[in-house]
């Protein structure tokens, strides 16, 4: 209040429109969001939220509101932070999450309804936690991913920083569109822990939304996950071979690749078009666009014609 102005009548009427505003400014700030399980939750400004799942925590950093999260899973990771982990993504433990003291937990389908999750959301409930259910990680594509990101935007109160990052992946999403190679690449995935552990993924989850937005063809013909075994793969015979890098690095490089089964004898494998992305590529996150542009470029000069 401007400090010329003393008369007692005209501070006692400002204090009551402040105090009269005060719950209309307090309801305003509230957000009534509906998770995919059919559960809405209403929330005010969260300030204690355990982020289930990596892409959950990469989409709050990515709002501005990191400084929220509480607790995590093993997976996020990213960016690079010091926030406690309840464990691992597949056996959440309910007493460990409420230890926290929450006032929302934020997790998504998939992990729900994994491992020993199942119940999990159930029992958080029971003991008063609110918990948002957002849409599964491993389908949906980048559409998915703009689901999440505007129900978060909504929990936050910030769809305005919602709406500039859907703008950032369109401007991506056109440089990839302009780098895409002039021929098509019949892509495989294969997922691996080592020399003698790998498994081709087929044509469900993440790795297959990355291949077809960075230009490629999945070639798997299925859509579970199937032992690598030399017979499947040359029949198959790809073009390009992906793998995770830290699954690149367990084989021992493209050297080591190239000694999996099967994998010599592919056109993939006699051209060393052996290619690696990040490690979470499974969960279909906000980085998809940028790891497809990196992968749209390198078959741009490798599949000329």
């Amino acid at each position: 209040m401007n400090a010329r102005i003393r008369t007692f009548h005209l501070r006692t009427a400002a204090t009551l429109l402040l105090l009269s505003a005060a719950p209309a400014l307090s309801s305003a700030s509230a957000a009534t969001v509906r998770g995919v399980d059919g559960v809405s939750v209403t929330v005010t400004a969260p300030k204690r939220v355990v982020a289930l799942n990596a892409t959950t925590v990469e989409l709050i950093y990515r709002l501005g509101k990191q400084g929220t999260i509480v607790g995590t899973d093993v997976t996020g990771t990213y960016p690079p932070n010091k926030i406690p982990s309840v464990g691992h993504w597949a056996q959440l433990p309910a007493e460990g999450i409420i230890a926290l003291k929450p006032d929302l937990v934020i997790g998504t389908a998939d992990n729900f309804a994994t491992g020993t999750n199942p119940g999990v959301v159930a029992k958080l409930r029971g003991a008063g936690v609110k918990v948002l259910v957002l849409p599964a990680t491993d389908t949906g594509g980048l559409d998915g991913v703009r689901t999440r990101l505007d129900l978060l935007g909504q929990v936050y109160g910030v769809p305005g920083a919602a709406a500039a990052l859907n703008r950032s992946f369109d401007t991506t999403l056109a440089a990839v569109k302009a780098n895409q190679p002039a021929r098509k690449p019949r892509v495989i995935f294969l997922y691996a822990h080592g020399p003698n552990d790998a498994s081709i993924y087929g044509t469900s989850g993440g790795a297959d939304d990355l291949i077809e937005l960075a230009g490629g063809v999945n070639a798997a013909p299925f859509a579970d996950t199937r032992t690598l075994t030399a017979e499947a793969l040359v029949t198959i015979n790809p073009d390009a071979i992906i793998l995770l890098d830290r699954g690149l690095e367990a084989v021992g490089g493209v050297d080591g690749a190239l000694k999996l089964p099967g994998v010599a004898q592919t056109n993939a494998g006699r051209n060393r078009r052996i290619y690696s992305v990040d490690n979470s590529i499974r969960w279909i996150g906000p980085r998809l666009p940028e790891f497809a542009l990196k992968l749209s470029r390198q078959w741009k000069a490798d599949f000329k014609k």
